[in-house]
């Protein structure tokens, strides 16, 4: 699918769809200029019922009068004053709508009072990520082909450079985004921690940034204990994937991202209910997006340096797996008590976060991980959990969320979180008392990142989605890369 922009006289473009928008209380400039060229048809149509400006909603009329087009499709944008709120879901919904024409022209510049660049980025990261075909596992050969236009533009008033490259950006983002979405999606029987390793490999290859992979004997000389302690159950082989991108200054210091990478997590001896556990493959969901961002960052050649350090492994039970009980010593030195073996991320993330301080020395640390069921209680699935232990970079990130439309909300911590993973037997219980999951798991995490900056998203209720629509989101891609962008300015 190419994507372009496209200039001149609205009216005159020849494509087999032209998208405008309208609101629940007028037209938008493009509509009313479409309005006006067709006599007032389309006022009719909104007269009769036939098109509405309700959030979402897409009429198609196909031989318009007054344009060029073949068809013409108008998308509810719903309250004007709503904005940026309504902007993605009217964007999609036009996208979806147009996926078995061969081309597409979306005139969307004039929806709502938001900034021509952002708007062009979000159209190109969006037609990626709606209309390219998905990866699956279906043997059907007789099942009807992907349809998706051969072309999809943005009709801009004037191509200016900025627009351009805007644009071209937001095609790599929405790259990374479905990168990220095809290993979430990914069965466990497939995308193992090995598998994982493989594609580190190939995208460094291809993208020129470094990929060094270690493997349990490598991690047991480094004394991961906790993160080997929750691979102990599991025939699988750990492994610990380090990418390093050099787009910087050679002596800069690195932003650090981390992830977990559990491809599987059955929740080991203390075992999940049976209900929804096929959807456990999504707690590498973590890994996928730091994968996703470093092959991203490094497409666009931000001028940046960055390590991404991911954690990969299953949480299995067997007869070799970690028990309630058992104390792990971690990379720091610091020892474990385990309560509750399904509370695997944090032990994974612990070693991850000091070896990265440790090695890299770098400017700031952010790690995701799909780490809590209690998040999702908290935020539901429109917020992921933010944590920091420095404001500057806590309101950095919530204002990528912002920017990228992958929110985030910051959430405490605090001594007394802290004071609820006391053990008698070790330095730290892997679980504190009732209540506050997402907290005192955050604040376990603190415990082995010392001073350096640090933010900790907790994206167990924004990874991915369930029910008729289930599957990967790609999410936290789209805030890391406005949040790594952020930072070169």
């Amino acid at each position: 699918m190419k994507l372009t922009l496209a200039a001149g006289k609205l009216l005159n473009q020849k494509t087999d769809a032209l998208i405008v928008g309208i609101y629940r209380e007028k037209l938008t400039k493009s509509a009313e200029a479409v309005d006006k060229a067709s006599k007032n048809a389309l006022s009719s149509l909104i007269k009769e019922g036939d098109a509405t400006g309700c959030l979402g909603t897409v009429g198609i009329f196909p031989n318009f009068p007054g344009i060029a087009a073949k068809r013409l499709v108008v998308v509810g944008l719903g309250k004007e004053e709503d904005g940026v709120l309504n902007f993605q879901k009217a964007l999609s919904s036009a996208l979806k709508a147009v996926y078995f024409v061969k081309t597409a022209v979306i005139s969307c510049t004039d929806w709502f009072d938001l900034s021509p660049e952002w708007i062009a980025e979000q159209v190109s990261c969006t037609a990626i990520d709606v209309l390219e075909k998905s990866v699956d596992y279906k043997s059907n050969p007789d099942r009807p082909a992907w349809k998706q236009p051969k072309s999809v533009s943005l009709f801009v008033e004037e191509k200016t450079p900025e627009l351009t490259t805007a644009f071209a950006e937001g095609a790599v983002i929405g790259k990374g985004i479905k990168l990220a979405k095809e290993l979430g999606d990914a069965p466990a029987n497939l995308c193992t921690p090995k598998y994982m390793a493989e594609q580190c490999m190939k995208l460094g290859s291809s993208l020129k940034f470094d990929v060094t992979v270690f493997e349990e004997k490598a991690l047991n000389k480094l004394k991961m204990g906790c993160f080997l302690g929750v691979a102990a159950g599991s025939k699988q082989p750990a492994y610990m994937i380090v990418m390093e991108y050099n787009g910087g200054q050679k002596k800069e210091s690195p932003v650090a991202l981390v992830g977990k990478g559990l491809t599987f997590d059955a929740g080991g001896i203390s075992l999940k209910p049976a209900k929804g556990m096929d959807e456990m493959k999504y707690d590498m969901s973590g890994a996928a997006s730091i994968v996703a961002a470093m092959a991203t960052a490094a497409s666009l050649k931000l001028p940046i340096n960055i390590v991404g350090v991911i954690g990969c492994t299953e949480n299995l039970p067997s007869g070799s797996a970690v028990k309630p009980g058992d104390i792990l010593c971690s990379y720091s030195g610091k020892t474990v008590e385990v309560l509750n073996t399904d509370a695997e991320g944090r032990l994974v993330l612990c070693d991850l976060l000091s070896y990265t301080i440790d090695k890299f020395k770098p400017i700031l640390v952010v790690d995701a991980a799909t780490l809590t069921g209690a998040c999702v209680v908290a935020l539901g699935h429109e917020y992921t959990g933010l944590f920091s232990n420095n404001e500057e970079l806590a309101l950095e990130l919530l204002q990528a969320g912002e920017n990228s439309l992958d929110k985030c909300w910051r959430l405490p911590l605090g001594r007394a979180y802290t004071k609820a993973l006391k053990s008698r037997f070790a330095d730290l219980a892997n679980i504190g008392a009732p209540g506050a999951g997402a907290c005192t798991a955050a604040a376990f995490l603190q415990e082995f990142v010392g001073k350096t900056p640090w933010a900790h998203l907790d994206i167990a209720g924004t990874a991915w989605s369930s029910g008729e629509e289930k599957g990967s989101t790609g999410r936290p891609v789209p805030l890391l890369i406005s949040f790594l962008k952020d930072l070169t300015h």
